[in-house]
């Protein structure tokens, strides 16, 4: 049977609390959820001077963030005309080059100025397109795509996809080159140590309860305890609490599913994956998936499920899409398989905004290595 812990943490180790410590009487800003999100915003606030307590209800960095298929990049769920619909034409330009573009840069800076040894590797994505029509849309909205924004892209016809990757599933695919993967486990472990050298206060296993309006400020109420908070930022995403309920309405908690195969050799994986890509697909199923960053094994994503399954069931079910992408692999075995929980906005749009004083930051629908630590960021500016 395979591991039910994430294949990450083999070589980064399961993600851990810091020691705990008493928590303040008050602090400049509370961050509730110490994920990607969460940390980034903590560090940025440290960055400005401000007394920073990040709190997480398990052990930070434990959830989706150590827990996911590892890629980094960016984009939209919505096309432009979509966008244009919803927020104005006026507003186009500016989304498409925060999802495309600064969100991926801001990443890539931080792990660069923060030193994160990560197994960053910026090979490029595939995204696979399921049918010739899907192929001959997908080809139009790119060119207006990058009539708006310098996006570096190309599609690439079916006749050549395997150059890609080794499958025929598809009816070809774009491939975006300043996309990568990395570590996930390591990257937020790195985060984590970023804002704490920073001067951020980080605990785990402390739930927070309650928030309420305490004057100009916030009282939190923590399983630990309550302190005084000048502003709150909510960083949960696709684990908010009850308590959080204004934020918890605005999400869709969405499971996925992931398997890691027993090492397979860097001959077998290399011949799936020709120039190392991530892969991604347009279908509804939304299977991603990876060499590992050692080049021996198949990281696999995919919804198996709309809500939680036995993980007997999920990876039955990813073994029937590896199955169905790579029929030339035959039956591999699985080293490890787990699952974590996306936030998904009803609107499939990532949001950062405030709520009766309250921030947050949410809402990524499986971008959250890029867009996470980004509007992070953004909303402790």
């Amino acid at each position: 049977m395979p591991e039910t812990t994430p294949y990450w943490w083999l070589s980064a180790g399961v993600p851990t609390s810091p020691p705990a410590v008493p928590l303040p009487g008050e602090a400049d800003v509370v961050v509730v959820g110490a994920g990607l999100t969460g940390l980034s915003a903590a560090r940025t606030l440290a960055m400005s001077g401000r007394s920073v307590l990040a709190l997480d209800a398990s052990a930070p960095g434990i959830r989706a963030s150590s827990c996911n298929g590892g890629m980094i990049g960016g984009g939209h769920q919505l096309d432009i005309d979509e966008i244009a619909a919803k927020f104005g034409g006026g507003m186009v330009e500016g989304i498409l080059r925060e999802t495309h573009l600064d969100a991926n840069a801001f990443i890539k800076a931080l792990i660069s100025d923060e030193q994160i040894d990560c197994d960053l590797a910026v090979t490029g994505r595939f995204r696979g397109l399921w049918s010739r029509r899907e192929y001959d849309a997908a080809g139009r909205e790119l060119d207006r795509l990058k009539k708006i924004v310098p996006v570096e892209a190309e599609m690439v016809p079916r006749e050549r996809q395997h150059a890609e990757v080794a499958t025929d599933i598809y009816a070809g695919g774009t491939v975006l080159p300043l996309h990568g993967g990395l570590n996930p486990a390591k990257y937020v472990a790195g985060v984590m140590e970023a804002a704490r050298s920073r001067g951020a206060v980080v605990q785990g296993d402390t739930p927070v309860l309650d928030v309420s309006r305490n004057g100009s400020g916030f009282v939190v109420e923590t399983s630990r305890g309550s302190l005084r908070a000048g502003h709150v930022l909510v960083a949960t995403n696709g684990y908010t609490p009850a308590a959080l309920g204004f934020a918890r309405r605005r999400i869709v908690p969405v499971p996925s599913f992931l398997v890691a195969t027993e090492p397979l050799g860097g001959g077998v994986v290399g011949g799936l994956f020709p120039n190392g890509r991530m892969v991604a697909e347009s279908r509804n199923r939304h299977c991603y998936y990876r060499p590992s960053p050692d080049g021996q094994r198949l990281v696999f994503g995919g919804r198996a499920a709309m809500t939680p399954v036995p993980e007997g069931f999920a990876t039955s079910q990813l073994r029937r899409l590896i199955n169905s992408i790579f029929p030339q692999l035959g039956e591999v075995a699985f080293s490890h398989s787990w699952n974590a929980r996306t936030g998904f906005a009803f609107d499939f749009t990532p949001h950062v905004g405030c709520y009766d004083g309250i921030w947050y930051a949410m809402g990524y629908s499986g971008s959250g290595n890029s867009m996470a630590p980004y509007l992070g960021h953004k909303a402790a500016l």
